[in-house]
Order: structure tokens, then sequence, then C-alpha cells
């Protein structure tokens, strides 16, 4: 009973995309039976921050880094995405995604598409998305044993100031949660 037959029809689903590539291919599925893709509008709040809205225009404006920004002129890109406060009123969500859901596999990864791709023949959303779509397929696909060797899971503790909780002393978060509050 959602849609209509006069006027536009869209869904907006926000991240994260299911919590594993088996039920976020299944919530694809649902979503194509009822709604055509350019109905269908993936966000993620994320993109929405100055500064990451900003990272087109420095890159494809700037004539200079438009044509150093790349292979021959660049050797390593490290993201880092930090911040000062803990889950707040978050704790209901966090509890279920943790930071590499949370903070990985979508924000990271949109910087990522946006620092790596080639620059797209239009700024349209199919072009951008195919540009990006281009970067994660040659993105290297880790095994749980090269996981365990090349990323550190964590969970922050009490910081210096006062109000500064660990995760476990947050409201509504077992003491015992192994939820992971960093990744690197």
């Amino acid at each position: 009973g959602l849609m209509s037959d006069t006027g536009y029809n869209r869904l907006m689903v926000e991240k994260p995309f299911g919590t594993s590539y088996k039920t976020a291919e299944e919530l694809q599925n649902q979503l194509e039976s009822g709604f055509s893709d350019d109905q269908i509008f993936r966000i993620d709040h994320y993109l929405g921050k100055e500064m990451v809205q900003n990272i087109p225009a420095v890159r494809f404006g700037n004539p200079i880094l438009d044509a150093t920004w790349n292979k021959n002129y660049i050797k390593n890109v490290q993201v880092t995405l930090a911040e000062q406060l803990g889950v707040e009123e978050r704790t209901g969500y966090y509890n279920t995604a943790g930071a590499l859901l949370d903070m990985i596999q979508n924000h990271a990864f949109q910087i990522v598409g946006w620092l790596a791709m080639e620059k797209p023949s239009s700024f349209s959303d199919t072009d951008i998305r195919a540009a990006k779509n281009t970067v994660f397929s040659k993105l290297k696909m880790y095994d749980k044993r090269e996981v365990v060797a090349n990323f550190v899971r964590g969970q922050y503790g009490r910081g210096r100031e006062v109000w500064q909780k660990s995760y476990t002393e947050e409201p509504d978060v077992p003491a015992d949660s192994k939820n992971d509050t960093y990744v690197a």
C-alpha cells in the first residue's frame, strides 16, 4: 500500500544495508520486487558532511591535483575517521552494528571511492556510482587468516576527562560486551 498511481514513489534506505553480503542481497531483492532501481535511494548521512562533499571539488576542480592524483604520484592513501565522543544516544544501534558496520563498510568506503575513482564521465548519480564501483571491484578481499593478520579491532576505554566513559560504562551496554568501537 505504499505505492500510489499519482505523484512520485520513492524509497530511501539509510545504511547499514544489511548485516552481511547475504542479507544485503536479500534486502536488495525484496526492494526490487516493489520498486525500480531509480526509485530506491541508498543514503549514507556521512556523505552530507561538508568535508566529504568537498572531496570531488578539490580533486577534480583543481587542474594540478586533477593531473597528479593518480598512481604515478601517490603511493599510499590512509583514511582516518576519528570521533571524540562516545556512542551517546546511539547505544541501541551501535550494539548491533559496531565500528566495522557503522564506519568502515559505509563511511570509510564511500570516502575511499571518492579518493580512488577515476573522474566520472559526468557527475550524475549513475556515473559516480559506476566510477566508485570500479574502485570497489578492484579492492582485495581478505580471507579470515588475512583479516587476523591485517586488521585490529578494539573498544574504547575511559578517557582522561570525567565525562569520558568507557564503552562498557555507556548506558545499556552490557559490561561484558566485545563489540568493536575501533577498527584499523
